[in-house]
């Protein structure tokens, strides 16, 4: 009893036995309705067939009976045609006036009628009129049972058939595969690689079964050793990724102790520089002071770039937004740029421009901003040999625009860049000109720590070559949101 509550409770199962006795009901009913058809033609051929059984057998007694006016007997041959299943009705009617009746004549389906004659005088007159009433209501009851019959015969024969399928597949079927859904759950939470196996006899000729038990054994074993090897892998890389953090992070304690070792004697350098400048000594002497002091004032801003390239990476940038005055420090770059032309010894003329329709004070971070345009300044003059430098404030514009950001654009007439340099300008340590022969020192860190300062601050930095401004080639744009333009600007 065990085992058949456990099949019935099979889905799978079951729904193979409501598929198997829906097919069996369509092909029952549909042999039973042949079955009953080529019975109702049957009996339908037999019922018309009364019709000449009687022109063959009771015509004759009849005529006789009727001439001799024996009118029981008429009654008695009439009752006997009537008597039939087919028979619904059957009448008589004499040239005499005499009517006979037998049946009910409101269910009729088909009506014969015989002409009753008696030979009289070598000719054959007519003696009466025999009508036969056929009704199928009988044949059609008997179909109704027997259809009843069939199908609930084939119906019971059905849901045995069905059961026992059903007993059968889950013996042969879904047992085995519930076990093989059990062994599973067990390998996955012991961890352990599948062994499958079946209680079943052993066959010389697999079935699915078998191949589904096999493919699964093969797939564990794959599978554990994928696993295995994923997993060293992971390893190896986390112990790497480890260890790459711990270089970097060593590398930049590394740089940022030398940049604060270095900057201690540099800047004592730089002041006996200065004193052997201001001291009583032969001009040749104060020359090559200041040639060191030059030099050391270079070297001192590349230990500042180190320095600040280790702050970024290492996240401690801190922004110090202020009410800050467009133009004042406008002014500012100007002449911080005018000092750049000066010190590189350039014919460059520098100017400056900001749009009227910007509010007189913006909250952002000066300090960090004119980093930015000093650094952008610096470039310019270096690489510029003659023309003009403009440094451009504006609201930004354009559908790429948020609202409340400021524009600050640094041109030149320099050179200008190849769409290669454009797009590999602000990467870190990497110059346009990387030669052993080239004519300007750096260590390409400046507009990288611009480009990162920028967006630290929620802004962009970028560079078009050719200049969107007129008779100028190479352009850098800053933008940077500015907390409350709108309103300031209201």
């Amino acid at each position: 009893m065990t085992f058949v509550r456990t099949a019935l409770k099979d889905r799978l199962g079951l729904r193979l036995v409501v598929v198997t006795l829906l097919v069996s009901t369509v092909f029952s009913t549909f042999a039973a309705g042949i079955q009953l058809f080529l019975s109702y033609q049957r009996q339908v051929g037999a019922a018309f067939q009364i019709v000449d059984r009687v022109s063959a057998t009771s015509v004759d007694p009849l005529q006789n009976a009727l001439w001799q006016f024996d009118f029981d007997q008429v009654d008695i041959i009439l009752r006997g045609i009537q008597a039939d299943p087919a028979v619904a009705h059957v009448e008589l009617q004499s040239t005499t006036g005499h009517v006979f009746e037998f049946g009910d004549p409101d269910y009729v389906d088909r009506r014969n009628e015989f002409d009753l004659l008696r030979e009289l005088n070598g000719l054959n007159e007519p003696i009466g009129t025999l009508t036969i009433y056929l009704s199928l209501d009988s044949i059609w009851a008997d179909l109704w049972a027997q259809f009843l019959a069939l199908v609930a015969t084939n119906l019971i024969k059905a849901y045995l058939v069905a059961f026992a399928l059903l007993l059968l597949y889950y013996w042969m079927v879904t047992r085995h595969l519930t076990d093989v859904v059990r062994q599973v759950d067990a390998s996955i939470s012991n961890s352990t690689p599948l062994n499958l196996r079946l209680d079943r006899n052993t066959k010389s000729n697999t079935d699915a079964i078998d191949r589904i038990v096999l493919a699964l054994n093969d797939m564990s074993q794959r599978l554990t050793h994928q696993i295995g090897t994923l997993e060293n892998e992971v390893a190896q890389r986390k112990k790497a990724e480890r260890d790459a953090v711990a270089a970097s992070l060593a590398r930049k304690r590394f740089l940022a102790n030398m940049s604060h070792e270095v900057r201690t004697p540099l800047n004592a350098m730089m002041g006996l520089f200065q004193l052997i400048e201001m001291s009583d000594v032969p001009d040749r002497q104060k020359q090559q002071a200041a040639t060191g002091l030059e030099a050391a004032k270079v070297l001192l801003a590349q230990l500042t770039n180190v320095l600040e390239v280790s702050r970024l990476e290492a996240n401690a940038v801190k922004l110090n937004p202020k009410k800050t005055h467009l133009a004042a420090i406008a002014q500012q770059w100007c002449d911080t740029a005018n000092g750049s032309v000066k010190r590189y010894g350039k014919d460059i003329e520098v100017q400056v421009q900001v749009a009227d329709e910007l509010p007189e004070t913006v909250p952002m971070d000066d300090k960090r901003v004119s980093q930015i345009v000093h650094n952008l300044c610096d470039n310019a003059a270096k690489f510029t040999t003659r023309g003009s430098l403009l440094i451009d404030v504006r609201r930004a514009d354009g559908d790429s625009a948020e609202p409340g950001m400021i524009e600050i654009s640094v041109s030149d007439t320099g050179p200008g860049l190849s769409p290669e340099d454009a797009g590999n300008v602000f990467e870190r340590f990497l110059q346009v000109d990387d030669s052993l022969t080239r004519r300007y020192s750096g260590t390409g860190l400046g507009l990288s720590i611009s480009f990162d300062l920028a967006k630290l601050m929620g802004g962009h930095l970028e560079v078009e070559c050719p200049s969107r401004y007129l008779n100028y080639t190479t352009t850098f744009t800053l933008r940077i949101p500015t907390q409350g333009i709108e309103e300031a600007a209201a």
